[in-house]
């Protein structure tokens, strides 16, 4: 079930990965009703992905991933909170980390076979409701409440928690942009298993964007998987952000056995700030992590207990 996997991989999890995408994002953002008809015109799908738009009414049916997000935002607020005296029926959460995935350009298009912006095709021309999603915020407040330990006011926030604040609780970090990478990467090849996925998966939404126009056929492609050459680039985007993956697990596991809070400021965003920042230049020696002394410790790489790493909606690649 939706609970015993996905819920509770979340509760024992050290680090949460949301794969964000259009596919992911859009399907919560309502299209305005008074623009619905234009954006549909200009590319924007009424169905992302094939799933029905959230409105934030008693008529959206339950969102499995905006229940994740609702759980993980308040998973780790709860750990800011209490910091000092932490209840272990939380949960092992110490970091949220998205991996954020644009478009994959359409043969022809002049960045092709790379990837767009994902904030230029987040919410799929739609804006995220300012009020919840009944369904999936009741079913992720019962859940907290039941299987976390929270109290009825801390199940309550997380009910009274609106589509936008739980999107935006994790898009507003500054995660694995995962199409920043330099030029000239050099090419890699597909494994056997990999081949398998020419032809699957979703591109993107067939709209113009960054000042290129699509002609006809590349917003056909659009709605096709993706082809080889968008693989092999989409593989070696992967690759190289894979330091990025490995540095926050042990610094997660370094927090967990310090018993410190890995994120030190305001929400969840210290950590990805950090090392976004630092990720950018070369470095000979080890990051370092704010320890609970308030001094600057070297973290010491190790593997984490395997079943205290992945979570649902969660990639460790590795």
């Amino acid at each position: 079930s939706w609970e015993d996997g996905f819920a509770s991989g979340l509760l024992h999890s050290l680090c949460f990965f949301p794969l964000l995408s259009y596919g992911a994002t859009a399907p919560m953002a309502a299209l305005p009703p008074d623009q619905k008809d234009q954006l549909i015109a200009a590319g924007w799908e009424e169905r992302p992905a094939g799933r029905a738009r959230l409105e934030g009414s008693g008529q959206d049916a339950e969102d499995n991933l905006l229940k994740e997000f609702v759980i993980a935002t308040s998973l780790l607020e709860q750990r800011q909170k209490n910091a000092g005296a932490r209840n272990e029926e939380e949960g092992d959460l110490e970091v949220a980390f998205p991996i954020l995935v644009g478009r994959q350009h359409p043969a022809g298009h002049p960045r092709y076979p790379g990837m767009g912006d994902f904030f230029a095709v987040q919410g799929g021309g739609g804006r995220y409701p300012t009020s919840p999603s009944p369904a999936s915020a009741d079913a992720a407040a019962s859940f907290l409440q039941r299987r976390a330990g929270f109290s009825a006011h801390a199940a309550e926030a997380a009910r009274n928690r609106s589509v936008s604040a739980a999107v935006k609780g994790l898009t507003a970090l500054q995660g694995c942009k995962l199409w920043e990478t330099p030029a000239g990467m050099a090419r890699v090849e597909l494994s056997k298993e990999q081949r398998d996925l020419i032809g699957r998966g979703y591109s993107g939404p067939p709209v113009n964007l960054e000042g290129v126009s699509l002609t006809a056929e590349q917003k056909l492609r659009c709605h096709g998987g993706l082809d080889e050459e968008q693989l092999k680039m989409l593989k070696a985007q992967v690759q190289y952000h894979m330091p990025s993956f490995h540095e926050i697990i042990d610094r997660a596991v370094l927090a967990q056995k310090e018993k410190q809070p890995l994120t030190v400021d305001s929400g969840m965003g210290r950590l990805a700030r950090n090392y976004v920042s630092s990720r950018r230049r070369p470095r000979k020696e080890p990051a370092r992590v704010l320890t609970s002394s308030g001094s600057l410790a070297r973290p010491e790489p190790r593997e984490p207990p395997a079943d205290r790493v992945t979570s649902s909606s969660t990639v460790v690649p590795g």
